[in-house]
């Protein structure tokens, strides 16, 4: 019984070896064909994906510098009092300003203000000596007795 196990290990080792060769053979064809293909380095597939990269890089690149623009702008722009509060202050400049120039006017007609109530009241001071000097006549002739005495004297200045 040891004789015939040996024996179907042995044919089955033979099978192998048979197996074995012939995987060798086809091997030894399949090299033959290897080295007589020559293989051409071609890379303008990976030219190609590496320029699209590149170029959505470059439109990346271009939309964050005018994002980088756009946000310079509007800091530039930024203004740390809103409009309305400007305007506001505007109006109460310019509103001052009428006010001073207004008052200004007024001032500058003081002069004429005090030349029309100077007349006035010379206007009245004389009609009220007019009427003094005619309820009182003899007044009147000294009034012009003292008048004629202040003009005869010489200034003495």
């Amino acid at each position: 019984m040891g004789y015939k196990k040996l024996d179907e290990v042995m044919e089955l080792l033979t099978d192998e070896l048979d197996g074995f060769n012939k995987s060798i053979v086809r091997l030894e064809k399949l090299t033959q064909h290897t080295d007589n293909i020559k293989v051409i380095p071609d890379t303008t597939e990976i030219e190609r994906l590496l320029r699209e990269h590149l170029n959505s890089e470059k439109a990346n690149n271009s939309k964050l510098q005018e994002s980088f623009q756009d946000i310079r702008y509007q800091i530039s722009n930024a203004r740390v009092v809103p409009k309305i509060q400007l305007w506001i202050h505007y109006t109460i400049w310019f509103i001052s300003l009428v006010i001073i120039a207004y008052l200004a006017l007024e001032v500058s007609a003081i002069g004429e203000i005090q030349e029309k109530a100077f007349a006035k009241g010379e206007q009245e001071v004389i009609s009220n000596l007019k009427g003094y000097f005619d309820q009182n006549p003899k007044h009147y002739q000294y009034y012009k007795k003292w008048i004629k005495e202040k003009d005869s004297v010489p200034n003495q200045k």
